[in-house]
């Protein structure tokens, strides 16, 4: 026995049963922000954080970031209360974090591109952890030195040898 009969003809019923469904659906999924936990300075804007527009320049940026880190720096702060060292600290972290992704051309460019177009959130992961975990030296560099290496530690026995054998 069918408890939803309207469903089954395919009439106006289904179609608001079906629409219904899919709002709900929708409603459920999360939302689309710019700020994602864990990347860059998490839920707060970098350049919030550091009190600068986004059409600041690295000097501008250097400037507001000297002088937030003094007043925040660690060994530097004198805190009113008991708990305010703690949040003290993260807040130094907070602008050290926002002054490293504000300080790069590549990486600001991103940030940049991730406020901008805040529904592409799995590229704005792949971009930020592909220039975090990225190897700094050329790995033809590191082939290329690691066999000369071995070459050297392979001859020098067979050199030794050769001596060896010469001067006998």
């Amino acid at each position: 026995m069918d408890l939803f009969p309207e469903r089954s003809r395919g009439g106006v019923g289904a179609c608001l049963w079906r629409l219904t469904v899919l709002l709900l659906t929708v409603s459920s999924l999360p939302t689309a922000t710019a700020l994602l936990e864990g990347l860059y300075c998490g839920t707060e804007v970098c350049y919030d954080v550091l009190g600068v527009t986004r059409e600041a320049s690295k000097a501008e940026i250097a400037r507001a970031y000297r002088q937030l880190a003094r007043r925040y720096h660690p060994d530097r702060y004198r805190p009113e209360e008991p708990g305010e060292e703690e949040t003290a600290h993260n807040k130094f972290l907070l602008i050290a974090t926002a002054y490293e992704t504000l300080k790069d051309e590549d990486t600001r460019r991103d940030y940049d591109y991730m406020l901008d177009h805040p529904e592409e959130y799995y590229q704005h992961y792949y971009a930020y952890y592909r220039r975090r975990l990225a190897p700094k030296v050329d790995v033809r560099i590191v082939i290329l030195v690691t066999i000369c290496a071995i070459s050297a530690v392979q001859v020098e026995p067979l050199r030794w040898k050769r001596q060896l054998l010469l001067s006998s």
